[in-house]
């Protein structure tokens, strides 16, 4: 379900244009609508339904569905009248959960405050849980985590615990943002079984090659913002490409979801890549 425009055929114009003897006048056309158009995408909302199946979930816990949020990047190119569409979208999704995985704003500490007061207006049966990101750290991490806690969302800074609802139990853990050097992934699972299922929160998506080593079976990640512009056609990609932007991916038995995330950074423009609510609903394999 999309809420915006995306005009997928338009980059192809361009890449055609720019690689002829099209006139420069038609060449600033395009780019001219390439502009309209990025603009009005950052200001969009995508929501994606994701089933994952995982071997070690409680049966008692089939079913459970999540809204994920990422990167957010609360500034003067993602405000708050954006952020608080996101916040009401994803409510009306009613999930038993919800996570948020780090860059909730992008190098101002004046954007804290008001950003944790938005996402404490989410709203589900188990709460909110949440990691830090690299641009919360070159901000002020202290501040977010403070302000997050009042809000009463969760902040999992390397650390994890025993959730349980439904009679029923998963291990839930966070890291810190990988970097700036700060992850521990071994203390965010002291005191978890071998066997249990343990679901890890972490803003970058490089984590998952030391998950896979330590038996995670689910990370949660954003960081990429599924690359922001598109301007190629990933489906018509003569070689793959090996960097995990967005989507549902897997490392051995660990399995790995990365947002798009929810603003932008750099430039205040997206392009065939729109802003994402992710809604994951947890099934047994």
């Amino acid at each position: 379900m999309k809420f915006g425009t995306n005009k997928g055929k338009l980059s192809k114009r361009i890449t055609s244009a720019i690689g002829s003897e099209t006139p420069l006048r038609e060449i600033a056309g395009n780019l001219s609508q390439f502009a309209k158009y990025a603009l009005a995408e950052a200001n969009s909302l995508s929501i994606e339904k994701i089933d994952i199946k995982l071997k070690r979930l409680p049966k008692k816990l089939e079913g459970f569905r999540l809204v994920h949020l990422s990167d957010i990047h609360h500034s003067p190119f993602t405000n708050l009248e954006h952020i608080s569409r996101a916040v009401k979208v994803a409510n009306r999704l009613k999930p038993d959960m919800f996570v948020l995985t780090g860059d909730y704003v992008s190098h101002e500490s004046e954007y804290i405050e008001p950003v944790a007061e938005v996402l404490g207006k989410l709203e589900s049966e188990f709460g909110s849980f949440a990691c830090l990101g690299n641009h919360d750290h070159w901000t002020d991490a202290e501040l977010i985590t403070a302000s997050f806690r009042r809000a009463e969302i969760n902040v999992l800074i390397n650390e994890g615990f025993r959730f349980t609802a439904h009679d029923a139990s998963v291990w839930l853990c966070g890291v810190d943002d990988y970097m700036v050097g700060k992850t521990d992934l071994r203390a965010a699972l002291r005191g978890s079984f071998p066997d249990e299922m343990k679901l890890l929160l972490a803003h970058n998506p490089v984590i998952v090659r030391q998950a896979a080593r330590f038996d995670v079976d689910l990370v949660l990640s954003g960081h990429t913002h599924g690359g922001q512009v598109k301007l190629r056609d990933e489906d018509k990609r003569i070689l793959p490409n090996r960097r995990l932007k967005n989507g549902l991916h897997r490392r051995r038995d660990t399995q790995i979801y990365i947002t798009r995330g929810i603003g932008t950074v750099v430039l205040p423009i997206r392009y065939q890549c729109p802003p994402e609510i992710s809604l994951i609903e947890l099934q047994c394999a």
